[in-house]
């Protein structure tokens, strides 16, 4: 289970640590990389997130498989984390540490949502938007979603803009339901 204020503690030591040593972008693909095996490979991720394996073994394995490809600090991260039995929190400590480095780097994440593919134009489109609105570089995820049936719904920072038909026919029953219990 993830305790997301010990997830963003460790994101913040290791945030810190990577800025002072001037690696923020290695430890940043460090991490994607981690939480990318142990998504790719079930076996992996039950024996190394088991409370019955050995922390000797789970440490064993993470130097084997990672020593030679992720960076010292984030090797050591990965020790401490083993050795605090806090293995579970690899996945919010890379998602905090990923919103620590789009913050200081500028960057806003949106999420674009629509019934179709847009092409690379409308892509561009609202993105430049969103960057024009924000004054800050945009990290955009696309993601197609059918019952939407038309227009985009799009997030970020704390803002919902939908303008998709689904999301139009929703205001106009709330709208709907509301004058008929105001009449009632």
């Amino acid at each position: 289970m993830e305790d997301s204020r010990v997830a963003k503690r460790y994101a913040r030591a290791l945030f810190q640590a990577a800025k002072r040593d001037g690696i923020l972008s290695s430890v940043n693909d460090d991490l994607l990389a981690v939480t990318a095996a142990f998504r790719n490979s079930s076996g992996f991720k039950v024996f190394l997130l088991s409370p019955q394996t050995d922390d000797a073994q789970k440490t064993q394995l993470l130097e084997k498989v990672f020593a030679d490809r992720v960076t010292a600090l984030t090797m050591s991260a990965l020790r401490l984390l083993i050795k605090k039995r806090r293995d579970e929190e690899i996945f919010a400590i890379q998602k905090e540490f990923a919103e620590l480095r789009r913050q200081l780097e500028g960057v806003t994440r949106a999420t674009i949502t629509s019934a179709e593919t847009l092409d690379k134009g409308q892509q561009s489109a609202i993105v430049d938007k969103i960057a024009a609105k924000t004054g800050r570089n945009v990290e955009a995820e696309f993601d197609i979603d059918p019952k939407l049936i038309g227009g985009v719904r799009v997030i970020y920072d704390d803002y919902i803009l939908d303008g998709s038909v689904r999301g139009q026919l929703d205001r106009m029953k709330e709208k709907l339901l509301y004058d008929l219990l105001k009449q009632a």
